[in-house]
């Protein structure tokens, strides 16, 4: 099962360097957790839900509930199927290319 974890995290590494650039995954050092850090973007942290939940239909964790050093942040859960957590990337792909137009 870890070494599964650790092939979800490489594909989050590698499509947000492939496709999303300005959001930074911070591999985990126990977890299936992935800090996202979406600072990049220039969104306030109540943009940034907007976008994750109304516009990619995603429900990650908000990295400012976890105090206002996480502003900037959401947390993705990579303890899924590839294919959800694809699906998922493609998802926050489009709403970013969405409200970059």
């Amino acid at each position: 099962m870890v070494h599964y974890i650790e092939g979800n995290v490489k594909l989050v590494e590698n499509f947000c360097k492939k496709y999303l650039p300005q959001v930074k995954p911070l591999r985990p050092q126990a977890s299936y957790l992935v800090w996202l850090d979406c600072r990049g973007l220039g969104l306030t942290q109540k943009a940034l839900n907007n976008l994750f939940i109304n516009k990619a239909h995603l429900a990650l964790n908000d990295g400012e509930t976890f105090g206002k050093e996480g502003r900037g942040f959401m947390r993705l859960n990579v303890g899924t199927s590839r294919i959800i957590l694809q699906r998922a990337l493609e998802q926050l792909r489009g709403a970013i290319e969405e409200i970059q137009k």
